[in-house]
């Protein structure tokens, strides 16, 4: 279950408002036959753990989730995704994300219609030891077809066509922005 809560104006472009939903790793859900594993790391410095989903660099593993759209969207703005990530081993190398939804409105089966995927592009990686890459990327609510109270069914994975990193990548958070009027 995301935790939510929102900005009236205070962040995001043009000040607008947003809800945003947080999902850490183990509220994600294992349900695609490849699926990304849960596991713990450990801090070389602190020795504090952290929760993570882990995702191999050579074959597309997943995550999945679902929300409802909210009521007050605000289609004419943009949806922001955000995925923290940290390596198995630094390294100079660029990671790439690929977010898969499929909105279901009110009455619509939700077994008829296929993934839209949004990618994230290559974003540069950290090159220090246990340091933490925010990659972020935007698309607009009309580009992503969703309406208010829709149930947006999503899929999140590593793309390992366009990522560089070798080794695993462990994700540590994932938030996804949505406008609001």
């Amino acid at each position: 279950m995301p935790i939510y809560f929102s900005t009236n104006g205070s962040g995001g472009s043009g000040g607008a408002s947003k809800l945003m939903l947080n999902f850490k790793p183990a509220e994600l859900e294992a349900i695609e036959t490849n699926f990304a594993p849960s596991g713990k790391i450990t801090g070389t410095t602190n020795g504090r753990p952290r929760s993570v989903r882990i995702f191999d660099d050579t074959t597309e593993q997943y995550v999945s989730g679902t929300f409802q759209a909210p009521a007050d969207l605000d289609a004419s703005g943009t949806v922001t995704f955000r995925a923290i990530v940290t390596p198995a081993t630094a390294a100079s190398a660029n990671t790439a994300w690929t977010f898969g939804h499929d909105p279901i409105a009110d009455g619509e089966d939700w077994d008829d219609g296929g993934w839209t995927d949004e990618d994230s592009g290559a974003v540069a990686m950290s090159t220090d030891d246990d340091d933490d890459t925010l990659v972020e990327w935007t698309e607009t609510v009309s580009n992503l077809g969703w309406a208010a109270k829709d149930d947006v069914i999503f899929r999140l994975s590593r793309d390992v066509g366009t990522d560089t990193l070798s080794g695993d990548l462990y994700l540590v958070n994932f938030t996804i922005e949505i406008p609001v009027a």
